[in-house]
């Protein structure tokens, strides 16, 4: 029933967001360099993490809370890229420094926070900086997936799965299904970095407090390797004075370039994703 009525909440919430943008033209702008295949899906209105994460708010609250700090985590990173969103609205986007900073400090309280509730740790100083880089990394790992129609949603849902039972997971998977049904292609609205960055948090401190934080790189084996090309596309660019390591970065670019489709993407990333999760299940079942 949790999941049922997120679902029917975010669906519902995003569709209203959605039609509220379009009539008033305020819609995403494509980047230039990207494929030219996107160009078309410029004015697409934006921004729909904002109505998921409600609906998988208040959902939680009335089937009883709990994990408080993983549903803090969702927020905080909402506000950042909810801020980001907006300013790239109005102005410019945040520059990649200023939101890292952000995101940082949000990290180092959850961080904080998380050591504190945990009570005791031998290694506190090294677990605050594994706990500041898993929340901080996981934020834009999923923040970087969120580049083709259904890819974020699809493989963020997968990612969940393993903690299904929990009320605050439940919530969280419906609204994200909710708003799918939206964000399939032809996207009608786009999660944007707050739903993105939130959704990267909220999964990293689901992992954190359930004391399956070494298993969060393989499930989310994917959204590290579109990081990894982003890094990778970055120091190679600088090193040779200006060639490529991939065609385009993030790796989703690279593939598209090499002629594959936006849906073949989606269903891989998200087939490999459930692959990889299922892995990460199995191993830390026999630990």
């Amino acid at each position: 029933m949790t999941l049922a009525a997120a679902f029917l909440l975010s669906w519902l919430l995003v569709g209203l967001w959605a039609r509220a943008l379009r009539e008033r033209g305020l819609g995403k702008a494509i980047r230039a360099d990207g494929p030219a295949a996107h160009l078309e899906k410029a004015g697409t209105p934006s921004m729909a993490g904002l109505p998921m994460a409600l609906a998988a708010g208040l959902v939680w609250l009335l089937a009883g809370g709990g994990h408080p700090l993983v549903a803090l985590a969702g927020g905080l990173f909402l506000l950042i890229g909810l801020a980001d969103d907006l300013m790239g609205t109005m102005t410019r986007p945040l520059r990649a420094r200023e939101k890292l900073a952000l995101q940082l400090v949000a990290g180092a309280l959850l961080a904080y926070l998380a050591l504190t509730e945990a009570r005791y740790t031998p290694w506190a100083g090294l677990d605050f900086l594994l706990y500041l880089l898993a929340l901080v990394g996981a934020a834009n790992a999923l923040n970087f997936t969120d580049g083709l129609d259904g890819l974020a949603a699809s493989v963020g849902a997968v990612l969940l799965l393993p903690f299904y039972p929990l009320k605050l997971v439940q919530a969280a998977l419906g609204a994200l299904l909710g708003f799918l049904w939206h964000n399939a292609p032809p996207a009608r609205v786009f999660m944007g970095d707050a739903g993105s960055e939130a959704l990267g948090a909220f999964w990293a401190m689901l992992y954190l407090v359930e004391g399956k934080l070494w298993y969060l790189p393989l499930a989310g084996l994917m959204p590290v390797l579109e990081v990894v090309s982003v890094i990778l596309q970055v120091l190679y660019f600088k090193k040779t004075g200006g060639q490529r390591l991939f065609r385009m970065a993030p790796l989703h670019h690279h593939l598209e370039l090499l002629g594959w489709g936006e849906a073949k993407i989606v269903a891989r990333f998200t087939v490999l994703t459930a692959v990889f999760t299922a892995l990460a299940v199995g191993l830390w079942g026999r630990a």
